[in-house]
């Protein structure tokens, strides 16, 4: 993550409210794992596997909620999500053929 968008993100108080960073907060995990999916999508070869809960320290039912939202928002297409069987609560998330919509690059520059 860009040190001038950190410092923005992490201070309490900033004194410069003005500019590109003006509005940017980064909310949950859905955003990490954005910003995570178009790190691996900028890649010469790409692996959207390679991205998991356990890489991202994230508990899988939280993995999968987070996917689950990008999906919901238009953020990104092409993830399979997994759900207990008899509920409508996701367990799990297949990234295999997953990609950032336009809307979702958009979103994630304002993340960082």
């Amino acid at each position: 993550m860009r040190s001038d968008l950190m410092a923005k993100l992490t201070r309490t108080h900033c004194e410069d409210t003005s500019g590109e960073y003006k509005d940017v907060m980064i909310s949950g995990p859905h955003d990490y794992l954005l910003i995570e999916l178009r790190q691996e999508e900028l890649k010469d070869t790409p692996d959207m596997t390679s991205i998991t809960a356990e890489k991202m320290n994230l508990d899988n039912r939280i993995f999968a909620l987070a996917t689950n939202w990008l999906l919901k928002k238009g953020f990104i297409k092409g993830a399979v999500i997994q759900y207990e069987e008899g509920s409508k609560m996701p367990v799990g998330v297949d990234l295999q053929g997953v990609s950032l919509t336009p809307e979702g690059i958009e979103y994630e520059k304002k993340l960082g």
